[in-house]
């Protein structure tokens, strides 16, 4: 970390002492320019490094979940529509993890040419869109008895999720060709999943469809629920308020996570400042850095929330924990039968 930090300076301490030749001979504003650069990228660092551990949880907990369903599906185990939605979004956030990696060399640069950040942005929006959309199909799970719409969603899962796919498939590609590359493809940039030459529709048109659209559809097959529920319809029956809410609380889980993270990481998206000089190039890159990063956690947590909540995943852990612990009792009982040989 200390040398990355060090090679880092001077690149930034070359670019500040070439870029004053017209300001009067004032190095003063160069250094303050100079050290909020530094605290900026010290920033970065330390927001890399204490992602690094939600990225090791959240790695293991998707090839442990996807590890399950494949155990499951060789033993023939019959799979529920809730659980092959949740092995989609699991599927969906591994894949976000995965795109993590772009971030671990930061706060140095990834050179690529900008045909192939954009073809890296739209895989990247892919999965994001799908998160948010297939989201909105486990909220049908709430008004399933009462909205015809999300009982023909939810009983043709396959369907479902093909057409979940497509619209994720659409809008990342619409966003992806507002980059604008086909006249310079093969320009060399510092490559972010979220481009910083993207113009300002890029991250309306994310903030609007990508999280806006698909959270009033979720806040309204909630308040549905709410109005519907037993809780409402009879208040004094404490118990069976709570198992209404239990049987729904990996989705509520889910949805938590999912808007909190992604609401600070589009407000940081729409937050960019159009780059008039070094300060405020390196002041949007960390915007977008630490936005994507808090886009990774998320999907970290939502990984931790559908190993805590959901059943099949707590009969596994169970089971590991029960053979782990026969296994120490055997090699006990070994060790005492040597000492007493």
């Amino acid at each position: 970390m200390a040398l990355q930090g060090t090679t880092h300076s001077g690149s930034l301490l070359s670019n500040c002492s070439t870029s004053s030749p017209a300001d009067n001979g004032d190095h003063t504003l160069d250094n303050n320019v100079f050290i909020k650069i530094m605290n900026l990228q010290n920033l970065i660092s330390r927001g890399v490094y204490v992602y690094s551990m939600f990225g090791l949880v959240g790695l293991l907990l998707g090839i442990f979940i996807l590890a399950t369903y494949s155990i499951n599906l060789k033993k023939k185990i019959k799979f529920e529509k809730l659980d092959i939605f949740i092995f989609t979004v699991t599927v969906a956030d591994f894949i976000l993890i995965l795109f993590s990696i772009t971030d671990i060399m930061r706060p140095n640069p990834m050179k690529t040419s900008a045909l192939s950040c954009a073809a890296l942005s739209f895989f990247f929006n892919v999965p994001y869109f799908y998160v948010e959309y297939i989201h909105v199909v486990v909220s049908f799970f709430l008004v399933y008895g009462h909205i015809e719409l999300a009982r023909r969603a939810l009983n043709k899962p396959l369907v479902t999720i093909l057409v979940t796919i497509g619209l994720s498939i659409f809008w990342s590609a619409l966003i992806t060709a507002l980059i604008g590359v086909s006249q310079e493809p093969y320009k060399k940039v510092n490559c972010f999943v979220d481009p910083l030459e993207a113009p300002t529709q890029y991250g309306i048109i994310k903030f609007v469809f990508g999280f806006i659209m698909p959270n009033l559809i979720i806040l309204g097959s909630i308040l549905h629920f709410m109005i519907h529920s037993t809780c409402m319809q009879n208040p004094q029956n404490p118990p069976s308020c709570r198992r209404n809410v239990h049987s729904h609380r990996l989705f509520l889980a889910l949805v938590s996570v999912t808007f909190i993270c992604h609401l600070v990481y589009n407000v940081l998206l729409l937050l960019r400042q159009e780059a008039v000089n070094i300060y405020t190039i390196h002041k949007n890159q960390l915007m977008v850095i630490i936005g994507e990063l808090i886009v990774f956690v998320g999907s970290c947590l939502c990984l931790v929330a559908i190993v805590t909540f959901d059943e099949k995943m707590q009969n596994n852990v169970r089971k590991i924990l029960r053979c782990n612990t026969r296994t120490q009792n055997n090699r006990g009982e070994r060790e005492n039968e040597t000492s007493l040989c």
